[in-house]
C-alpha cells in the first residue's frame, strides 16, 4: 500500500523534533546520520509542497484578472 504523503504541518513539525534530537548532546552518530537523512528527506517534501503552493497563488490572482505582483516573503 502506497504511504500518504505527509502534510507542511506535519513536516515542519517533524523538522523541530529532528533539530531537537540532532541538539542533543548524547546522540550516537548512527542515530544522528539518520536524522539527518530524514530531516533532508522532510525539508525537500516541505519546499515542493510550498512552491506548489506558490504556483497555486499565481493562478488564482491570475484567473481574477489582477495584477501579479511577486513579494519576496523572506525578511
Amino acid at each position: 500500500m502506497a504511504e500518504k504523503k505527509a502534510s507542511l504541518q506535519d513536516d515542519l513539525k517533524r523538522l523541530e523534533e529532528v533539530v531537537r534530537q540532532l541538539e542533543a548532546e548524547d546522540i550516537d552518530l548512527d542515530k544522528g546520520i539518520a536524522l539527518f537523512e530524514e530531516g533532508i528527506k522532510r525539508l525537500r517534501s516541505a519546499r515542493e509542497q510550498l512552491s506548489s503552493v506558490e504556483q497555486r497563488v499565481q493562478k488564482v490572482l491570475e484567473q481574477a484578472g489582477g495584477e501579479l505582483t511577486m513579494t519576496d516573503l523572506d525578511p
